[in-house]
């Protein structure tokens, strides 16, 4: 069996560029073919594969964040022992931690540390809503039990010392922000945290601040993006020589990235060396954007396995999505999903299929195969079976909407989304990024995959997609979207009620997600579980401005510029590998590019610290 690294079979197709390389195909057959004209990779695959790392500068690093690592765990575990506020400057760490992207480092203290907090039902916390806020956030994360009423009976008593005309400070206003990042933990019912959050939005308005549109909660942001947006806002003008936890931040942001960068080469070589951008060139030519996911989804270290399935898969996803929504025929379809069903190797496979099928069909045979063998090897898992049956899967539910398009179908919404949460590629995704994370995962043959957390996370991908590719879709007459299918409903009377309720159901869906959390907290499935909403929020990002990934000229353009700014860091200050002192100039100038508009600037405030001599204070969330 051909090896990970070479994947699939190499195929020799015509040189040229991506418009030559489009016109053989088309020649190469009498049918009339549609084409979405999508945009071409502008990567330069080749300076990405010759990408290297400076290892002896990494050792030193390695050697950084060990002693780092040690002294952040003893500051988080003597706080445990302190008293009166030790509650307040507990939870202020673990956020802290949380934000930078090292919590990963210390959570089973992190995990102590919040049990130890519910047995004891803090009480010290006084009228402190901003800690409250902070407390039942992490508890509903973990998926430790906690009701409504730690953060109603704060609400209310923060009410009223507002009515007072008490609430003045900017403590005040870190609450409401922490309020209203709670209120996205609610389960379904939970109303009274749909008003917490309007209460929230309402007082930060009439105190001169606000929350910006489009603006992404924290619960629903990838955390490495989160991360070094936090390190940006941390780092500037800071001065951090005694700051353990920033110093730990900055080295392990460095160290990841350098092993991201490794990464990312490796699977464009893979790529280049598979050939299938250039025999499929109708199709969306995307791996790195599909790394960039991948790294989003699965950023710890010891995940590597997991990205390097996740950008493969996807970028085998992407290329058999643009074959059956745009380049095959009714006929060329059927076979190729029948084939799919067989799972027969290549060699004697898909004689049938025309030649462009028979090279899309190696790579996902080869691709699955390949990282099968791996877990079993790595973690006594069989899942070649699971691997092969959701393939069909996905290939049964995208005929179904080839089927529609061809007969000009218009499924109700209902049928749509039943369909329709398969067709998002989550399920796929997720089934062959579970068991690389090990068998805790998926069990020994596949009998404990988190199912219902695939299909809400699924569900989510799906209704994002949907809100930002409807109206391009509509152009080219592609199969309906969530959109189009909601406004064929009786009760909705256009575009707008139909995204509304679109969206409306992409809350509702993370409110059922919040409860299976809580609901399946087995310590062994924690990893499944951050993967299943990790993709959740990676879709978030992606989809935010637009399609991300059909128009890179839009969101991912922007990421572009953010990876493009982390491979650069090693020509502008030196490799980061080098301990040469944190993100770029650049780099930081992504980040504050790239954060999601939350911010508040509370007028009162700012006037008070101006008149007490001190720099206006403006509060901001990345």
């Amino acid at each position: 069996m051909a090896s990970a690294a070479a994947g699939v079979p190499v195929v020799v197709v015509c040189s040229g560029d991506y418009q030559q390389q489009q016109a053989a195909v088309e020649s190469s057959t009498s049918l009339h073919r549609r084409s979405a004209n999508y945009q071409a990779s502008t990567w330069d695959y080749d300076s990405i594969c010759s990408l290297r790392e400076e290892e002896a500068g990494e050792s030193v690093l390695q050697l950084q964040a060990t002693t780092l690592k040690e002294r952040v765990r003893r500051l988080l575990l003597q706080e445990r022992e302190d008293d009166d506020t030790a509650g307040r400057s507990r939870l202020r760490i673990i956020h802290r931690l949380q934000s930078l992207g090292i919590a990963y480092h210390f959570q089973e203290e992190i995990k102590g540390i919040l049990l130890s907090m519910h047995r004891a039902a803090p009480s010290n916390l006084d009228d402190d809503l901003h800690s409250a806020s902070l407390l039942f956030r992490m508890f509903r994360a973990q998926g430790i039990p906690a009701s409504t009423d730690m953060l109603l009976v704060m609400m209310r008593a923060f009410r009223f010392r507002e009515e007072d005309e008490v609430v003045v400070g900017s403590d005040d206003d870190d609450g409401l922000l922490a309020l209203y990042e709670a209120s996205y933990l609610a389960f379904p019912g939970e109303t009274e945290l749909e008003e917490a959050r309007a209460f929230a939005v309402q007082s930060l308005a009439a105190r001169g601040g606000g929350i910006a549109a489009g603006h992404l909660p924290l619960h629903w942001r990838a955390p490495r993006l989160q991360a070094m947006w936090s390190l940006h806002e941390e780092q500037a003008g800071a001065d951090d020589d005694d700051d353990d936890i920033l110093q730990l931040a900055r080295v392990d942001f460095n160290l990841v990235q350098a092993l991201h960068r490794r990464e990312l080469s490796e699977v464009t070589r893979w790529w280049k060396e598979s050939r299938l951008g250039e025999r499929l060139p109708f199709a969306r030519d995307r791996v790195v954007e599909c790394f960039f996911c991948a790294a989003c989804i699965a950023p710890e270290p010891h995940l590597a396995d997991c990205r390097e399935v996740l950008a493969k898969t996807a970028s085998l996803i992407v290329h058999l999505d643009d074959i059956y929504d745009v380049y095959g025929t009714p006929e060329e379809l059927r076979a190729f999903t029948d084939a799919i069903a067989t799972w027969e190797p290549p060699c004697g496979a898909g004689d049938a299929l025309p030649e462009y099928m028979r090279a899309m069909y190696a790579a996902i045979w080869e691709t699955s195969t390949t990282a099968a063998d791996r877990v079993l090897s790595k973690h006594g898992c069989h899942v070649l079976p699971l691997f092969k049956k959701q393939w069909h899967e996905l290939c049964k539910a995208f005929l179904v909407e080839a089927r529609w398009h061809q007969r000009s179908y218009r499924p109700s919404f209902r049928e749509y989304l039943a369909n329709g949460w398969v067709t998002s590629t989550g399920p796929l995704l997720l089934l062959h990024a579970l068991p690389a994370a090990g068998a805790a995962a998926v069990g020994s043959d596949g009998d404990r995959l988190p199912t219902t957390l695939v299909e809400l996370s699924s569900t989510i991908f799906r209704l994002c997609n949907d809100c930002a590719s409807h109206e391009a879709e509509s152009q080219r007459g592609d199969a309906p979207s969530a959109i189009a299918c909601c406004m064929e409903e009786a009760w909705c009377a256009g575009e707008e009620q139909a995204r509304a309720a679109v969206q409306g159901l992409i809350a509702d869906t993370w409110k059922v997600f919040n409860k299976e959390m809580s609901s399946s907290a087995d310590q062994s499935m924690a990893v499944a579980a951050d993967l299943c909403r990790n993709l959740a929020r990676i879709i978030h990002c992606i989809y935010q401005d637009g399609d991300g990934i059909t128009s890179p000229t839009h969101r991912m353009k922007r990421m572009r510029r953010e990876l493009e700014a982390r491979m650069e860091m090693a020509s502008r200050r030196g490799s980061p590998t080098t301990g040469g002192g944190g993100l770029t100039a650049r780099e930081l100038d992504a980040g504050r590019r790239h954060r999601s508009s939350m911010r508040l600037a509370s007028t009162g405030a700012q006037r008070r610290a101006k008149a007490a001599g001190a720099r206006p204070r403006t509060e901001a969330t990345g």
